[in-house]
């Protein structure tokens, strides 16, 4: 395919975090310009290193100059971190890519002033990396789809927004698999059961079961693993002793708090 076109779009990435860093990197992996690529993070140290030790430092720019430069916003900060950023006032067709779990479209439209809004929710940062990332989209976008697949992702187009609430647990899954034995029953029926509301549920787990490392898994978990997030309130069911198939409940009903934050 040729990119040249899909090449001349200049991204903002808002969130610098693991996931808006793997995706510059596989950016640039992919022959993506430098000179195109900009990033705003949250002022931590932390952060600052890594985008330093990837040599994304000319990348730093602020949230105003991304919003006004951007031909693509991509936004992939906690979606608690969302809302306290304020209003965008973007042009209506500018197109804006959200990875944030919970935060609906109307909700970012609302935000961004941008009507062209394409969400995605991808398994975790390694796997963007490795060019093996599973996804659900809503939003059809033929730019977005050019980048998705740019990126190697492996997604399904979702028709209702509600069921991105399950998109959300699969990408969790590669870290819950760490925990729970895929092949174990307590699984196969967890995911027999929210298969019948969404079957595309099923393949998308067998394909999160090839994703799990097989060392470091407490590392892995806990980069992937967001403070008040999705993954981390599946988690925590688990420890408190529900089934695997009520704390996945548990991550919906997360995910859905999300939205309304």
């Amino acid at each position: 395919m040729n990119n040249e076109k899909l090449f001349e779009n200049k991204i903002g990435v808002i969130g610098a975090g693991h996931i808006g860093r793997a995706l510059i990197l596989k950016l640039l992996e992919k022959g993506y310009p430098y000179d195109n690529i900009q990033l705003t993070y949250n002022g931590s140290i932390f952060t600052f290193s890594d985008i330093s030790d990837n040599n994304l430092i000319d990348m730093i720019s602020s949230n105003a100059e991304i919003v006004k430069t951007s031909s693509i916003l991509i936004l992939s900060v906690p979606p608690q971190s969302f809302k306290p950023i304020g209003f965008f006032d973007l042009p209506k067709d500018l197109l804006v890519i959200s990875f944030m779990a919970g935060i609906t479209t109307e909700t970012i439209k609302k935000q961004t002033g941008s009507d062209n809004v394409v969400r995605i929710i991808p398994t975790g940062p390694d796997t963007i990396t490795n060019s093996q990332a599973v996804a659900g989209v809503y939003g059809d976008n033929e730019v977005a789809k050019e980048l998705f697949d740019l990126l190697d992702f492996d997604y399904v187009m979702v028709d209702d927004e509600d069921k991105m609430d399950y998109i959300a647990i699969a990408g969790c899954l590669p870290a819950i698999y760490c925990k729970v034995d895929p092949e174990s029953d307590e699984n196969i029926e967890a995911v027999n059961k929210i298969s019948e509301e969404f079957p595309e549920f099923r393949d998308i787990a067998k394909k999160c079961e090839k994703l799990v490392p097989e060392e470091n898994r407490d590392e892995f978990v806990s980069r992937v693993t967001t403070p008040g997030g999705v993954t981390q309130a599946i988690l925590n069911g688990l420890i408190g002793g529900k089934s695997l198939y009520d704390s996945l409940l548990m991550g919906i009903e997360r995910n859905k708090e999300l939205s309304n934050n």
